[in-house]
Protein backbone atom coordinates (compact mmCIF):
# COMPACT_ATOMS: atom_id res chain seq x y z
CA UNK A 1 0.00 0.00 0.00
CA UNK A 2 1.73 3.42 -0.59
CA UNK A 3 1.19 6.65 1.31
CA UNK A 4 -1.96 8.89 0.03
CA UNK A 5 -0.22 12.14 -1.82
CA UNK A 6 0.67 14.60 0.58
CA UNK A 7 -1.91 17.82 0.02
CA UNK A 8 -1.15 20.98 1.94
CA UNK A 9 -4.19 23.22 2.63
CA UNK A 10 -5.04 26.16 4.94
CA UNK A 11 -5.56 24.57 8.14
CA UNK A 12 -9.15 25.63 9.47
CA UNK A 13 -9.16 25.35 13.56
CA UNK A 14 -10.15 26.89 16.45
CA UNK A 15 -7.38 29.77 17.40
CA UNK A 16 -8.79 30.65 20.70
CA UNK A 17 -7.87 26.27 21.36
CA UNK A 18 -4.11 27.09 20.28
CA UNK A 19 -4.29 30.28 22.58
CA UNK A 20 -5.60 28.03 24.99
CA UNK A 21 -2.55 25.78 24.47
CA UNK A 22 -0.34 28.66 25.21
CA UNK A 23 0.37 30.01 21.66
CA UNK A 24 0.41 33.69 21.14
CA UNK A 25 -1.27 34.97 18.66
CA UNK A 26 1.28 36.69 17.03
CA UNK A 27 3.51 33.35 16.50
CA UNK A 28 0.14 31.56 15.28
CA UNK A 29 1.08 33.19 11.71
CA UNK A 30 0.24 31.06 8.15
CA UNK A 31 -1.11 27.41 9.46
CA UNK A 32 -0.83 24.32 7.04
CA UNK A 33 -2.33 20.74 7.58
CA UNK A 34 -2.11 17.67 5.93
CA UNK A 35 -3.02 14.10 7.22
CA UNK A 36 -1.66 11.31 5.81
CA UNK A 37 -1.14 6.95 6.03
CA UNK A 38 2.07 5.35 5.99
CA UNK A 39 2.69 1.91 6.27
CA UNK A 40 5.36 0.45 8.23
CA UNK A 41 8.18 -1.36 6.36
CA UNK A 42 9.07 -4.98 7.42
CA UNK A 43 12.49 -3.93 8.58
CA UNK A 44 11.02 -1.77 11.31
CA UNK A 45 8.01 -3.45 13.12
CA UNK A 46 5.89 -1.44 15.62
CA UNK A 47 6.84 -2.34 18.88
CA UNK A 48 3.65 -1.71 20.38
CA UNK A 49 -0.15 -0.25 19.15
CA UNK A 50 -3.08 2.23 19.99
CA UNK A 51 -5.71 0.43 22.28
CA UNK A 52 -8.09 3.57 21.79
CA UNK A 53 -8.83 5.44 18.86
CA UNK A 54 -8.43 9.27 19.74
CA UNK A 55 -4.08 7.32 19.46
CA UNK A 56 -4.84 6.06 16.22
CA UNK A 57 -4.00 9.30 14.81
CA UNK A 58 -1.40 11.45 15.88
CA UNK A 59 -1.00 15.30 16.13
CA UNK A 60 1.91 17.04 14.94
CA UNK A 61 2.26 20.62 15.42
CA UNK A 62 5.61 22.05 14.46
CA UNK A 63 6.88 25.64 15.07
CA UNK A 64 8.71 26.55 12.36
CA UNK A 65 9.60 30.76 14.10
CA UNK A 66 12.19 30.19 16.65
CA UNK A 67 10.63 30.90 20.10
CA UNK A 68 11.94 30.90 23.66
CA UNK A 69 12.43 27.87 25.44
CA UNK A 70 9.54 28.88 28.29
CA UNK A 71 7.57 29.61 25.53
CA UNK A 72 7.78 26.61 24.28
CA UNK A 73 7.47 24.92 27.84
CA UNK A 74 4.25 26.86 28.36
CA UNK A 75 2.74 25.05 25.34
CA UNK A 76 3.76 21.23 26.17
CA UNK A 77 2.65 21.99 29.73
CA UNK A 78 -0.56 23.00 28.51
CA UNK A 79 -1.08 20.16 26.50
CA UNK A 80 -0.18 17.96 29.43
CA UNK A 81 -2.25 19.47 31.80
CA UNK A 82 -5.27 19.14 29.25
CA UNK A 83 -4.52 15.29 29.00
CA UNK A 84 -4.56 15.04 32.89
CA UNK A 85 -7.85 16.79 33.18
CA UNK A 86 -9.40 14.41 30.87
CA UNK A 87 -8.24 11.41 32.82
CA UNK A 88 -9.13 13.21 36.10
CA UNK A 89 -12.74 13.18 34.64
CA UNK A 90 -13.09 9.55 33.29
CA UNK A 91 -11.91 8.44 37.16
CA UNK A 92 -14.21 10.44 38.68
CA UNK A 93 -17.40 9.57 36.32
CA UNK A 94 -15.91 5.67 36.50
CA UNK A 95 -15.78 5.90 40.79
CA UNK A 96 -19.74 7.54 40.93
CA UNK A 97 -20.52 4.62 38.74
CA UNK A 98 -19.30 2.25 40.65
CA UNK A 99 -20.62 3.75 43.69
CA UNK A 100 -23.91 3.72 42.17
CA UNK A 101 -23.41 0.12 41.00
CA UNK A 102 -22.47 -0.79 44.92
CA UNK A 103 -25.71 0.99 46.12
CA UNK A 104 -28.02 -1.00 44.15
CA UNK A 105 -26.30 -4.00 44.69
CA UNK A 106 -26.25 -4.54 40.69
CA UNK A 107 -24.03 -4.49 38.05
CA UNK A 108 -26.36 -3.80 35.69
CA UNK A 109 -25.74 0.14 35.63
CA UNK A 110 -22.72 -0.56 34.84
CA UNK A 111 -23.36 -3.01 32.03
CA UNK A 112 -26.31 -0.86 30.80
CA UNK A 113 -25.47 2.29 30.62
CA UNK A 114 -23.22 3.48 27.22
CA UNK A 115 -20.05 4.22 29.78
CA UNK A 116 -20.02 7.59 30.16
CA UNK A 117 -16.43 7.42 31.38
CA UNK A 118 -15.27 6.11 27.91
CA UNK A 119 -17.09 8.85 26.31
CA UNK A 120 -14.23 11.09 27.61
CA UNK A 121 -11.23 10.09 26.06
CA UNK A 122 -7.58 11.25 26.91
CA UNK A 123 -6.51 13.42 23.59
CA UNK A 124 -4.46 12.10 20.37
CA UNK A 125 -0.91 12.31 20.89
CA UNK A 126 1.05 15.14 20.24
CA UNK A 127 4.21 15.84 19.38
CA UNK A 128 5.57 19.45 19.53
CA UNK A 129 8.37 20.19 17.51
CA UNK A 130 10.50 23.41 17.95
CA UNK A 131 14.07 25.21 17.44
CA UNK A 132 14.50 27.40 20.62
CA UNK A 133 17.36 30.33 21.50
CA UNK A 134 19.88 29.51 23.50
CA UNK A 135 18.95 27.83 26.79
CA UNK A 136 20.95 25.55 29.02
CA UNK A 137 18.27 23.59 30.91
CA UNK A 138 18.93 21.42 34.33
CA UNK A 139 17.28 18.31 34.81
CA UNK A 140 16.65 16.97 38.43
CA UNK A 141 19.99 15.62 38.86
CA UNK A 142 21.93 18.66 39.41
CA UNK A 143 18.62 20.67 40.63
CA UNK A 144 20.17 20.67 44.30
CA UNK A 145 23.74 20.76 43.49
CA UNK A 146 24.58 23.52 40.51
CA UNK A 147 25.63 27.09 41.91
CA UNK A 148 25.07 30.63 40.98
CA UNK A 149 28.54 30.34 39.82
CA UNK A 150 27.67 27.92 37.67
CA UNK A 151 24.67 29.42 36.35
CA UNK A 152 26.98 32.26 35.77
CA UNK A 153 29.22 31.04 33.32
CA UNK A 154 26.65 29.50 31.49
CA UNK A 155 24.30 32.25 30.92
CA UNK A 156 27.85 34.63 29.90
CA UNK A 157 28.99 32.24 27.26
CA UNK A 158 28.99 33.77 23.71
CA UNK A 159 30.83 31.35 21.56
CA UNK A 160 32.07 32.76 17.87
CA UNK A 161 29.64 31.88 15.66
CA UNK A 162 26.70 33.19 18.05
CA UNK A 163 26.55 36.84 16.72
CA UNK A 164 22.90 37.42 17.01
CA UNK A 165 21.48 35.29 19.32
CA UNK A 166 20.36 36.63 22.33
CA UNK A 167 22.81 35.60 25.42
CA UNK A 168 21.66 32.03 26.83
CA UNK A 169 19.61 31.23 29.70
CA UNK A 170 19.56 28.56 32.61
CA UNK A 171 16.30 26.58 33.35
CA UNK A 172 15.35 24.80 35.59
CA UNK A 173 13.05 21.81 34.47
CA UNK A 174 11.03 18.42 35.83
CA UNK A 175 13.12 16.09 33.60
CA UNK A 176 15.48 13.51 34.44
CA UNK A 177 18.96 13.84 33.57
CA UNK A 178 21.68 17.06 34.12
CA UNK A 179 22.46 19.71 32.01
CA UNK A 180 21.35 19.94 28.17
CA UNK A 181 21.61 22.61 26.05
CA UNK A 182 19.00 23.51 23.52
CA UNK A 183 19.46 26.31 20.66
CA UNK A 184 19.53 27.18 17.07
CA UNK A 185 20.43 24.90 14.70
CA UNK A 186 18.72 22.10 17.00
CA UNK A 187 15.06 20.05 16.97
CA UNK A 188 13.36 19.70 19.86
CA UNK A 189 10.73 17.21 19.81
CA UNK A 190 7.99 17.10 23.28
CA UNK A 191 6.24 13.89 23.22
CA UNK A 192 3.05 14.46 25.23
CA UNK A 193 1.15 10.85 25.22
CA UNK A 194 -0.83 8.43 27.68
CA UNK A 195 0.94 5.26 28.11
CA UNK A 196 -2.21 3.53 28.71
CA UNK A 197 -3.02 3.95 25.17
CA UNK A 198 -0.93 1.71 24.10
CA UNK A 199 -0.60 -2.00 24.18
CA UNK A 200 1.93 -2.90 27.37
CA UNK A 201 3.70 0.38 26.92
CA UNK A 202 5.98 1.68 29.90
CA UNK A 203 8.10 4.97 30.63
CA UNK A 204 11.36 2.23 29.72
CA UNK A 205 9.64 1.30 26.48
CA UNK A 206 9.04 5.09 25.48
CA UNK A 207 12.81 5.83 25.86
CA UNK A 208 13.84 3.18 24.34
CA UNK A 209 11.08 3.72 21.07
CA UNK A 210 12.05 7.60 21.24
CA UNK A 211 16.00 6.44 20.89
CA UNK A 212 15.06 4.03 17.61
CA UNK A 213 13.15 6.64 15.97
CA UNK A 214 16.20 9.20 16.08
CA UNK A 215 18.15 6.51 15.01
CA UNK A 216 16.07 6.16 12.09
CA UNK A 217 15.93 9.38 11.77
CA UNK A 218 19.71 10.12 11.04
CA UNK A 219 19.48 7.43 8.67
CA UNK A 220 16.35 8.46 6.93
CA UNK A 221 16.32 12.01 7.01
CA UNK A 222 16.49 13.85 3.43
CA UNK A 223 19.90 15.17 3.23
CA UNK A 224 18.89 17.82 0.92
CA UNK A 225 16.47 21.05 2.13
CA UNK A 226 12.49 19.80 1.23
CA UNK A 227 9.33 21.37 0.76
CA UNK A 228 8.64 19.76 4.42
CA UNK A 229 5.91 17.08 3.56
CA UNK A 230 5.43 13.61 4.38
CA UNK A 231 6.73 11.21 1.92
CA UNK A 232 8.38 8.43 3.43
CA UNK A 233 11.94 7.13 3.64
CA UNK A 234 13.11 9.51 0.55
CA UNK A 235 16.32 8.13 -1.61
CA UNK A 236 19.21 10.30 -1.17
CA UNK A 237 19.21 10.35 2.57
CA UNK A 238 21.73 11.32 5.57
CA UNK A 239 22.69 7.76 5.64
CA UNK A 240 24.34 8.45 9.50
CA UNK A 241 24.95 5.27 11.35
CA UNK A 242 24.05 5.94 15.12
CA UNK A 243 23.69 3.74 17.84
CA UNK A 244 22.84 3.29 21.84
CA UNK A 245 25.30 3.29 24.36
CA UNK A 246 24.79 2.19 27.84
CA UNK A 247 24.31 6.12 28.29
CA UNK A 248 21.25 7.77 27.97
CA UNK A 249 20.76 9.35 24.48
CA UNK A 250 21.48 8.75 20.84
CA UNK A 251 25.40 8.37 19.96
CA UNK A 252 27.51 8.33 16.91
CA UNK A 253 30.40 6.58 18.53
CA UNK A 254 31.05 6.26 22.31
CA UNK A 255 32.41 9.35 22.59
CA UNK A 256 30.47 11.71 20.30
CA UNK A 257 26.49 12.57 21.06
CA UNK A 258 23.94 13.68 18.72
CA UNK A 259 21.10 13.75 20.39
CA UNK A 260 19.93 14.17 24.27
CA UNK A 261 16.82 12.55 25.85
CA UNK A 262 14.49 13.17 28.71
CA UNK A 263 11.28 12.58 29.73
CA UNK A 264 8.55 13.03 32.57
CA UNK A 265 5.67 11.13 33.54
CA UNK A 266 2.57 12.41 35.54
CA UNK A 267 -0.22 9.60 35.65
CA UNK A 268 1.04 8.17 32.24
CA UNK A 269 1.01 11.27 30.84
CA UNK A 270 4.74 12.25 29.10
CA UNK A 271 6.15 15.00 28.50
CA UNK A 272 9.56 16.14 26.98
CA UNK A 273 11.06 13.93 25.03
CA UNK A 274 14.61 14.29 22.36
CA UNK A 275 16.80 17.35 21.21
CA UNK A 276 18.92 15.90 17.77
CA UNK A 277 21.77 18.52 16.66
CA UNK A 278 21.44 19.48 12.94
CA UNK A 279 23.60 21.79 12.85
CA UNK A 280 23.76 23.92 16.12
CA UNK A 281 26.82 26.11 17.16
CA UNK A 282 28.79 22.93 18.73
CA UNK A 283 30.58 25.32 21.37
CA UNK A 284 27.42 26.09 23.16
CA UNK A 285 27.77 22.21 23.98
CA UNK A 286 31.56 21.60 24.17
CA UNK A 287 32.74 24.31 26.32
CA UNK A 288 30.83 22.64 29.46
CA UNK A 289 29.93 18.79 30.50
CA UNK A 290 26.38 18.00 29.09
CA UNK A 291 24.56 15.40 30.35
CA UNK A 292 27.15 14.70 33.20
CA UNK A 293 29.37 13.44 30.63
CA UNK A 294 32.89 14.75 30.68
CA UNK A 295 34.46 12.61 28.51
CA UNK A 296 32.26 13.00 25.67
CA UNK A 297 31.51 15.37 23.19
CA UNK A 298 28.58 17.01 21.16
CA UNK A 299 28.29 16.89 17.01
CA UNK A 300 25.85 17.34 14.75
CA UNK A 301 24.34 16.10 10.95
CA UNK A 302 26.00 19.07 9.23
CA UNK A 303 29.50 18.26 11.35
CA UNK A 304 28.92 14.42 10.02
CA UNK A 305 27.56 15.14 6.37
CA UNK A 306 29.10 18.14 4.98
CA UNK A 307 26.93 18.70 2.25
CA UNK A 308 24.08 18.19 3.92
CA UNK A 309 21.62 21.45 3.71
CA UNK A 310 18.67 20.05 5.53
CA UNK A 311 16.91 22.04 8.19
CA UNK A 312 15.07 21.45 11.40
CA UNK A 313 11.59 21.04 9.73
CA UNK A 314 12.76 18.07 7.69
CA UNK A 315 14.27 16.46 10.88
CA UNK A 316 11.11 17.02 12.83
CA UNK A 317 8.90 15.67 9.96
CA UNK A 318 11.14 12.46 9.79
CA UNK A 319 11.26 11.86 13.58
CA UNK A 320 7.51 11.96 13.80
CA UNK A 321 7.31 9.81 11.19
CA UNK A 322 9.86 6.87 12.56
CA UNK A 323 8.12 7.63 15.75
CA UNK A 324 4.52 6.34 14.59
CA UNK A 325 6.19 3.39 12.80
CA UNK A 326 7.62 2.24 16.27
CA UNK A 327 4.19 3.24 17.79
CA UNK A 328 2.16 1.32 15.36
CA UNK A 329 0.18 4.65 14.63
CA UNK A 330 -0.56 5.06 10.72
CA UNK A 331 -2.07 8.55 10.45
CA UNK A 332 -0.69 12.05 11.25
CA UNK A 333 -2.44 15.22 11.85
CA UNK A 334 0.59 17.61 10.94
CA UNK A 335 0.47 21.41 11.62
CA UNK A 336 2.95 23.91 10.94
CA UNK A 337 3.19 27.17 12.35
Amino acid sequence: MKPRRSIWTPLQVNQGFLVRMGMNRPILGHLTRMRYSSMAPKESPAVTHPVTEKARVLRHIHFKRRCTFEEGLRIQENYVLHALEAKRMQSKIAQRLRQRAESTASTDLMLDWPAPAKCITTPSPVVLTFEFEPTYTGGKRIKKTITNDEIQALESFTPPGSEGYPNPKFVQVERGGHITFHGPGQMVAYIVLDLKAFHRFTPRCLVSVIEKATINTLRYAPKQETTWNAARRRSNTLGIKAIQTSENGVWIDEKRKIASLGVNVRRSVTSHGVCINVNPTLQYLNNFTMCGLPESSATSIYELVPDATCNVGDVAATFVNELCILLGIKNIDRAVI
